[in-house]
């Protein structure tokens, strides 16, 4: 796991475009209550895995009025293919080069979840593809972000392997 943010650690902050216009900040997750954060990279197996398996997760944050944000590393073209091929549906950012918020998210692993509490503190952090955290990430999302039952986090998660790293 990346060294920073650990859980229990305030999340940096940050301001991304999205697509298709406006932007996203980490104050809006704060806002709304908490939410989920995850990065994902183009042209990343895993990613492109992962990318259309969270469907039911976002959305089942939009009906609880929380926020579910997909940040693609590269370019708003990046973004745009990733989207087409593996993300349609998913609100979806991206994080151009230097890559300035997933070098203050410290992260050397894609993809990288990440679950923040309505304090902007990071409640949970999933790096890579392990089945079974995130078929137990729903009870950790309910928590930290103070809601009823969740569906569960991955669609058709039968289909997929135990471990894909990232």
């Amino acid at each position: 796991m990346s060294p920073l943010p650990p859980d229990g650690v305030r999340a940096p902050a940050f301001t991304l475009p999205l697509l298709p216009g406006g932007s996203a900040r980490l104050a809006d997750l704060v806002d709304a209550g908490g939410g989920v954060l995850v990065f994902f990279k183009r042209d990343c197996p895993t990613s492109e895995l992962l990318a259309p398996r969270l469907a039911p997760l976002a959305e089942a944050l939009r009906r609880e009025e929380r926020l579910f944000l997909a940040v693609v590393q590269g370019t708003e073209e990046d973004a745009r293919a990733f989207r087409d091929a593996h993300a349609q549906g998913l609100p979806l950012s991206w994080d151009a080069a230097p890559y300035d918020v997933s070098r203050a998210y410290d992260l050397s692993v894609m993809p990288t979840l990440l679950v923040i509490d309505g304090a902007g503190v990071v409640a949970e952090r999933l790096e890579g593809f392990v089945k079974s955290e995130y078929l137990a990430l729903g009870a950790s999302i309910e928590q930290a972000l103070s809601l009823g039952d969740i569906p569960p986090v991955l669609l058709r998660p039968a289909e997929l392997p135990a471990v894909s790293p990232g």
